[in-house]
């Protein structure tokens, strides 16, 4: 059993190999003189225009007549000319560079994270700079690497950062924000899904289609979006009079959700739904049910997971999911971040992206709640 296939985040760069032409004939050592790198003023110079308009042409955001801006674009490419970011930056005091801190580079969530940062960014002038760090330590040595780059914010992911970072990034005005994570560390922002909601939702749910032996996959022990999904299911189905939910937990890894999965399976009474933390470990847990418990889904199991990534809708999976659109929450960060940038003095913030219940094929339908929006099936009682 092997995991699915899920977008690759690291790609090779391309390896230019330079080649030198022999000739037979005698060599003439020709000496050509150096050639001067055009600048903004030969554009403006060849353009027509101020020099001021040729900088404001290549600032992203900067107004500037869309004629104007061809002229200049024309001359730049005429002369072969390409703006000295590095000279803007020492200008600006600006690198136009987000670094981003990732550990979890399987699951599939938080490729469409750096897929959607990256173009974000890119369509604003601005680039990523990406640092994976190793998912079994601190990330504060790898983090801390950051600072001598210049970059102009950070942006964590799957994994964490402590006070101190906190504190470093605070004192050279570096914004630091948390996509989907939970944190209270003073001066970072967070930018999280509706994680107790949607463990009540998906409860209501569960109890709604007729599930009584229900059990939880959640993340690491530690996760506290993985905690707070887990609470909000478990108190939720309490009070509908399910109290004996079973919980296991996968650390957000496929393998680890198989071997959580063939526990729940494998006891005298096993389990009839499993609301999984994240649609990664769902996968695992349709691929051990399917393959080694021979269950029909759903008739014998529901499978629920959480994030609704591009892959849960493919036919093989079509998996009932609740969502946490990863667009929306890169946005929110890059506002935040922005909103931090011009006010340095202003507080951490904490944002909450909207979410809906994702009804596909893998999960008991109750009888009524179920409306079509935007082209998908969502459950809203």
């Amino acid at each position: 059993m092997s995991p699915p296939l899920v977008p690759r985040l690291i790609r090779h760069e391309h390896v230019h190999i330079l080649t030198q032409r022999f000739s037979t004939g005698p060599t003439v050592n020709k000496k050509s003189p150096a050639r001067r790198a055009p600048t903004e003023s030969d554009v403006a110079k060849l353009a027509g225009v101020s020099q001021s308009a040729v900088s404001r042409s290549f600032t992203p955001g900067a107004s500037v007549a869309e004629s104007t801006r061809k002229k200049i674009l024309q001359a730049a490419q005429t002369l072969g000319y390409h703006p000295n970011l590095m000279a803007r930056s020492l200008a600006t005091r600006r690198s136009n560079i987000f670094a981003l801190a990732i550990s979890d580079l399987e699951n599939p969530f938080y490729a469409q994270v750096v897929k959607e940062l990256s173009e974000r960014l890119r369509e604003t002038g601005r680039h990523i700079l990406l640092f994976v760090s190793n998912p079994d330590r601190s990330a504060d040595p790898d983090l801390e690497r950051v600072l001598s780059y210049q970059v102009d914010a950070l942006i964590l992911t799957a994994t964490t950062a402590s006070i101190e970072l906190a504190l470093q990034c605070q004192k050279a005005g570096i914004p630091i924000v948390q996509i989907n994570r939970e944190s209270r560390v003073p001066g970072i922002s967070t930018i999280r899904g509706e994680n107790q909601k949607a463990g009540h939702r998906i409860a209501d749910f569960m109890a709604a289609a007729g599930h009584k032996r229900i059990g939880f996959i959640g993340g690491t022990r530690d996760s506290g979006t993985s905690r707070v999904r887990q609470e909000a299911f478990v108190s939720r189905l309490a009070e509908l009079g399910i109290s004996d939910v079973q919980v296991r937990y996968g650390d957000y890894t496929f393998e680890g959700a198989a071997v959580a999965t063939r526990e729940l399976l494998s006891q005298d009474r096993p389990v009839d739904a499993l609301f999984c933390a994240s649609d990664y470990m769902a996968f695992a847990a349709l691929d051990v049910a399917k393959r080694e418990f021979s269950k029909h889904i759903p008739d014998d199991l529901s499978i629920v997971g959480y994030d609704d990534v591009p892959e849960a809708a493919h036919a093989v999976y079509d998996l009932t999911t609740y969502s946490q659109p990863a667009a929306a929450m890169v946005e929110e960060a890059i506002k935040v971040i922005d909103l931090m940038i011009e006010n340095p003095g202003r507080r951490a913030q904490r944002r909450e992206v909207r979410g809906e219940l994702i009804v596909r094929g893998t999960a008991k339908v109750p009888t009524a709640g179920v409306v079509t929006k935007h082209g998908k099936k969502i459950w809203h009682p």
